[in-house]
């Protein structure tokens, strides 16, 4: 299994590197990076001496739009796109008569969505700035639940792009429903806010946002993976089918 995921990634270093907009998207985390640990003290101060208003209680809701949510659709639409290119090249169907199964090739890639994203949240919203000590041994559970996110981004852009070009679009269309509605309840006093879980971004940022509260986190984070699993695996059967 180890050598076939090394041949994987392999590959996948090589494909990412020909293709400037898959080397755009995912240095794009860079830019998003410098834009919160840089430009929001200054917005900060403005919004106090200019208009009376303080923007640290919403510190983890610009860490949350900035950085995570962002983290779950750039790596899921990365995997999406990869995959998309491997199935236009048929490189998924010479994977089938190879040692390596279309399965081993979908635990890769699907171990890889996670960890890269639980490594991009870490990574961002450690270095931004804006992060409470007290947040800190959370982060790796919730990058977690928020790479299984991506995974589910992954394959729901498979599930209705048949090739690049529809891929992109549905990485716009997903983009503003998983990473902009999840923000949404954070500004609603109501138990309706529980109907944004239908959304899987929903169930990481709810966890970090009640973490920032000192509230108790860990149930979004059980619900949220079972959710998860609730999504992925339809997905994952429609995926298996449409590739056979």
């Amino acid at each position: 299994m180890a050598h076939t995921f090394a041949a994987f990634g392999r590959n996948d270093l090589r494909g990412v590197g020909r293709d400037s907009l898959l080397v755009g998207v995912t240095l794009a985390p860079l830019v998003w990076i410098a834009a919160v640990r840089f430009g929001t003290p200054p917005v900060t101060r403005l919004l106090a001496e200019d208009h009376q208003f303080d923007l640290t209680p919403y510190y983890p809701v610009i860490l949350v739009g900035f950085l995570l949510l962002t983290s779950a659709i750039i790596v899921g639409g990365v995997t999406g796109m990869l995959v998309l290119e491997e199935r236009d090249a048929h490189t998924l169907t010479a994977v089938r008569v190879t040692p390596a199964s279309l399965g081993s090739y979908l635990a890769y890639r699907a171990t890889v969505a996670v960890v890269l994203t639980t490594v991009y949240v870490i990574a961002t919203i450690t270095v931004s700035g804006l992060l409470p000590g007290h947040l800190v041994p959370a982060l790796i559970p919730i990058g977690l639940l928020t790479g299984l996110s991506a995974l589910v981004i992954a394959l729901a852009i498979l599930a209705v792009a048949k090739n690049k070009v529809e891929g992109i679009a549905a990485i716009r269309a997903l983009g503003i429903i998983v990473a902009g509605l999840p923000l949404l309840p954070a500004f609603i006093d109501s138990d309706w806010d529980l109907a944004f879980g239908i959304l899987p971004t929903y169930w990481p940022a709810q966890a970090f946002l009640t973490a920032s509260d000192g509230g108790t986190w860990w149930p979004y984070l059980l619900a949220g993976t079972a959710f998860h699993a609730l999504l992925a695996w339809p997905l994952y059967r429609r995926f298996i089918r449409t590739s056979s």
